[in-house]
């Protein structure tokens, strides 16, 4: 237990710097907002792009983990939405509980917690996971809540290629994408440009952590308790057991086969929180409270499924 929470309490108390700092100052919220977009924006795609550009193609893409990951999220999506159609959810909160139900925080807090568990693969399980999540699915959560929006007025097709379009302007996989096309045209990036890119990727883990710690203070935490709990039970609890039934079923089926590093990555990620971005894409839907409420909350209960996770690894 002592040596899981070496692990665990240096990345939460991080966390909880960040939500000092701007709770009692110096830092704000505004400074929040711009260290998040300077992560979003520069240090993480360095990262990737360094992660990704000295790797093969086969440490970087594994299709047992890519196929279990979207497996076990995609079963997590559909039950989600079942669970919130049963209780005649209206539509953009329906939306926004099947988008929070399996996309993770991965680039704030789930890299942190790879590079301290598993640092040698760090950096492929961060690129697959942003792959799964910005690919599949959250344009289904996207697609869900822009229909809403439009009340039908708008096609699937034209939404899924607006967000497609929307996915490859994103940094995060402009540098995914350059570090893919360097290793398969075969090409090494030279030493200085490795260091270069690795220093500012470096600076990634720990301004994230800040970011998330910070970002809490102020939340708009009046909204459905009862929906954002339901949320925030399925991300931690049922999107875990489900991922870790789909590598049990497509292991058995003989379908999958990955090292014990990369299942340590799987379920780790399975027990992060919902993704911080939630709340950008609620305040546009009219339902922040709601989307605010199940981020506190799983955030500050993902101590507990990160710590039990490890502890089962571990043992």
């Amino acid at each position: 237990m002592l040596g899981v929470l070496s692990i665990t309490l240096p990345v939460f108390a991080v966390m909880a710097v960040g939500y000092v700092a701007v709770r009692y100052g110096p830092l704000t919220s505004v400074t929040m907002k711009s260290l998040g977009e300077f992560t979003l924006l520069v240090t993480l795609p360095f990262a990737l792009f360094t992660a990704v550009s000295t790797r093969s193609f086969a440490e970087v893409v594994n299709p047992s983990y890519l196929l279990t990951l979207a497996a076990g999220g995609l079963a997590a999506q559909l039950l989600m939405w079942v669970i919130v159609r049963l209780q005649s959810v209206g539509p953009k909160r329906r939306a926004l509980a099947v988008l929070s139900s399996a996309t993770p925080n991965t680039a704030f807090l789930g890299f942190p917690i790879y590079l301290m568990v598993i640092p040698e693969h760090a950096g492929p399980v961060l690129a697959m996971n942003l792959l799964i999540e910005n690919v599949l699915l959250n344009p289904i959560g996207l697609i869900l809540l822009g229909r809403a929006e439009s009340e039908g007025e708008v096609s699937p097709l034209r939404l899924m290629g607006r967000i497609g379009l929307s996915v490859i302007r994103r940094p995060l996989i402009i540098g995914l994408m350059a570090g893919f096309a360097l290793v398969l045209l075969g090409v090494t990036p030279p030493d200085g440009v490795i260091r270069f890119t690795g220093l500012l990727g470096q600076a990634a883990a720990p301004i994230a952590l800040v970011v998330v710690g910070g970002t809490l203070v102020g939340l708009n935490l009046k909204g459905d308790l009862g929906l954002a709990s339901q949320m925030a039970l399925v991300k931690l609890l049922v999107h875990p057991a489900l991922v870790i039934g789909a590598l049990a079923l497509l292991t058995g089926a003989g379908l999958v086969q990955m090292g014990p590093e990369l299942r340590t990555g799987l379920i780790l990620t399975a027990c992060l929180p919902t993704f911080s971005t939630l709340v950008l894409f609620a305040q546009e839907a009219g339902h922040e409270g709601l989307a605010s409420i199940a981020l506190m909350l799983c955030t500050c209960l993902s101590f507990v499924t990160v710590n039990l996770a490890l502890l089962l690894l571990a043992g």
